[in-house]
């Protein structure tokens, strides 16, 4: 970044130096002449397209994310150097490779969607270690938890948590204790929306639903943390912190979301605990 800048930097003063040596008429120089302002407008949007790409870097949260989880995926694998459609069909060699690639480059993992990050580090065994999360998904983060929050200040919806003999007890032990529960699911287009889930249709929503799923937020001096939060499946064989019998049941998968459940099914990946310190800013420390 450093060199780009100084390169930027010494081409920008020998073009002040050419443009006052010809009184002001190159393009982007002092005079705006009437036969070179079309070619100044295109070398500024092509300037500006410079500085964009200049901008990312390998291993930036979030920098493939706008391309949706679709795309991510894929580019997630054939950047492994396998086949999309191998890794989908469960093939040991090329989820092997998915794996070994991503272990050994951890942080390119932070690229993709929220998703995706987390679901490589479970197949890549890297866990949360250098975990990191892009800031418009670390303000959506810290903007649920202060919409839950404002919920459960409703004493009359509160108690009908706490008092209800159908929720566990851990709930009712969560909100006692000052901690907010946040949870993702269904549309805000739904007929009979439930009140305790955030619709995934909102915001940067839908790269935590399957990312951080559920979880209890505690308030601090500046923001809120998530502890002790495991990333993990119960349709996952057993020995994998899966629910007896869940895994047996195969599906062909329609979505990408059923490829990647698959994959958990037959035994691939490591579940793993992660913590989030989360600010008003959306600035999110992670740490294993």
């Amino acid at each position: 970044m450093d060199i780009f800048q100084n390169l930027l930097n010494t081409v920008r003063a020998k073009y002040k130096e050419a443009d006052k040596a010809t009184g002001g008429w190159l393009p982007g120089g002092g005079v705006a002449s009437p036969l070179t302002r079309t070619k100044q407008e295109g070398e500024r949007k092509m300037a500006d397209q410079i500085r964009r790409q200049s901008e990312q870097y390998v291993g930036q949260p979030g920098r493939f994310a706008g391309q949706g989880q679709l795309l991510n995926a894929i580019r997630a694998t054939t950047q492994a150097g396998t086949n999309p459609v191998s890794v989908a069909l469960g093939n040991p060699k090329a989820v092997e490779k998915v794996s070994k690639y991503y272990a050994q480059y951890p942080e390119t993992q932070n690229e993709f969607d929220l998703n995706t990050n987390m679901f490589l580090r479970y197949l890549s065994g890297t866990g949360a270690d250098g975990l990191k999360v892009a800031p418009e998904v670390g303000k959506q983060i810290y903007s649920d938890i202060k919409q839950r929050e404002q919920q459960l200040i409703n004493p009359q919806y509160r108690e009908s948590i706490i008092s209800n003999p159908i929720n566990p007890s851990y709930m009712k032990q969560g909100l006692l204790a000052g901690r907010t529960p946040v949870y993702y699911g269904g549309s805000s287009e739904a007929i009979v929306p439930q009140e305790s889930l955030l619709p995934t249709d909102k915001g940067e929503r839908w790269q935590l639903d399957r990312s951080l799923g559920s979880y209890w937020a505690e308030p601090t001096d500046d923001g809120y943390t998530i502890k002790d939060e495991r990333y993990n499946f119960g349709y996952a064989p057993v020995n994998k912190e899966g629910i007896k019998g869940a895994s047996d049941i195969k599906s062909i998968p329609g979505s990408i979301t059923d490829i990647g459940r698959n994959l958990v099914k037959q035994g691939f990946g490591n579940p793993f605990t992660y913590n989030l310190n989360v600010s008003p800013s959306g600035a999110v420390r992670s740490y294993p």
